[in-house]
């Protein structure tokens, strides 16, 4: 399933994204953002689904915008266009489930924000991460990358990484905090689909609570913080899947969550 640019492959409870330009290593064209924007909010929307994998076809993971699709620009055109990538980084932390990136080669400019805004990353000792956005003369600032990579690497190497465009391995890339994870290329996507069978094992409301809460606290008090946990715990304690894990426990078998 999926459009020209975009392949959507639904596994069970896991939904895995591909992008699919490997001709021009995943680059990311105006309609292949409309489209991953469409199959990311399908797939938010889908009951079924309970894990997103994020993740590009043949050797790269994204190269970033593609300069080629790039039309004149007028102010008015460069405000849309700039906004619609951001409606991209927005789709994919929007969604109230655990999204993983594969990352399975280079990983540049949009390619490595679109790592930055999902959950959790998973990378091929094959790929490497960089923002050379200011090496074509815009700003370093993009795709929420001002946001994101200061409270992944913090303040002076997202200034390092940001202000002069150069990229880091994959290794170095899980030294600094970028990645979770690095694995040799054969051994990725086991370890991806497996980290996504776990995830989809747990209560799909707990996980929905649980990402609202670490995403919302980056811009919070710690007293409003501790006012939205309250809440999202007490909601939790209230499900169906509390019940299911309460017995599961005391019966020490696996639970089975249903997202009720």
């Amino acid at each position: 399933m999926g459009s020209e640019n975009v392949i959507i492959e639904r596994g069970g409870p896991v939904t895995t994204i591909t992008i699919n330009r490997p001709h021009r290593l995943n680059a990311l064209s105006i309609a292949a953002v409309h489209e991953l924007i469409e199959a990311l909010n399908d797939a938010g929307r889908d009951a079924d689904t309970r894990v997103v994998i994020i993740t590009g076809a043949g050797d790269a993971f994204c190269s970033g915008a593609d300069l080629k699709d790039a039309p004149e620009m007028t102010p008015a055109l460069a405000h849309d266009v700039v906004g619609l990538y951001l409606d991209y980084v927005r789709a994919i932390r929007g969604i109230d489930k655990p999204v993983v990136a594969k990352v399975n080669g280079l990983a540049w400019g949009g390619g490595c924000c679109t790592a930055l805004a999902c959950d959790i990353r998973i990378a091929s000792e094959r790929a490497s991460f960089g923002f050379p956005f200011v090496n074509i003369g815009i700003s370093g600032a993009d795709m929420a990358a001002s946001y994101l990579l200061p409270r992944l690497v913090g303040l002076g190497r997202a200034c390092e990484l940001l202000m002069t465009g150069e990229s880091v391995d994959a290794r170095e890339a899980e030294r600094i905090g970028i990645v979770n994870r690095v694995v040799p290329p054969d051994e990725l996507d086991g370890a991806t689909n497996a980290l996504a069978e776990r995830l989809a094992s747990r209560p799909p409301l707990g996980l929905k609570f649980t990402k609202r809460a670490i995403y919302g606290g980056l811009d919070k008090t710690y007293e409003s913080q501790l006012e939205y946990e309250h809440f999202a715990q007490a909601a939790c304690i209230l499900t169906e899947d509390y019940e299911e894990g309460r017995r599961a426990f005391f019966e020490k078998r696996d639970p089975v969550f249903r997202g009720r």
